[in-house]
């Protein structure tokens, strides 16, 4: 029997194992004397996605006074649509430059030897993606939906 995996899905567990090693080996790099303001910078990205999210979450509530029962923007007022806007493009975003940008530039901070404290900051801010995507996992389940639709 002949199975076939979609080069996609191989893509994808190949990019997720070595971003889930790149965060081991970019927390054991850790600086002696690591820089707040580094640290602050690798964690806002993430951060912000959250507030955005479940800000929206609290907004779509209140102004719909329920969750959504359908797919879609239709009946939503303009600032929760203008919110969601902004919520959606920043998560594509974030998920982008996570998924495009960070691994090389991690791989690239580990192959120059002056570059390679960054190899901890990367990992900080891969660990708080992670972080968030698990506490956007947190929401209720009818959010979740409409979000993911």
């Amino acid at each position: 029997m002949q199975t076939s995996i979609n080069p996609i899905l191989l893509v994808e567990i190949v990019v997720g194992i070595l971003s889930l090693s790149a965060i081991v080996v970019g927390i054991r790099m850790r600086p002696a004397k690591q820089s707040r303001i580094a640290v602050a910078i690798a964690v806002l990205p993430a951060l912000l996605m959250l507030v955005l999210f479940y800000s929206l979450a609290i907004h779509m509530h209140l102004s719909l006074g329920a969750w959504p029962s359908s797919i879609g923007e239709r009946g939503f007022p303009e600032p929760l649509i203008t919110h969601g806007y902004i919520a959606t493009n920043y998560f594509a975003l974030l998920f982008l430059i996570s998924f495009i940008v960070w691994l090389p530039t991690f791989l690239l901070c580990l192959l120059v030897r002056r570059w390679r404290v960054g190899c901890y900051y990367l990992a900080v801010y891969a660990l708080t993606c992670l972080a968030c995507f698990g506490a956007m996992l947190l929401a209720p389940s009818q959010f979740l939906r409409w979000w993911w639709d």
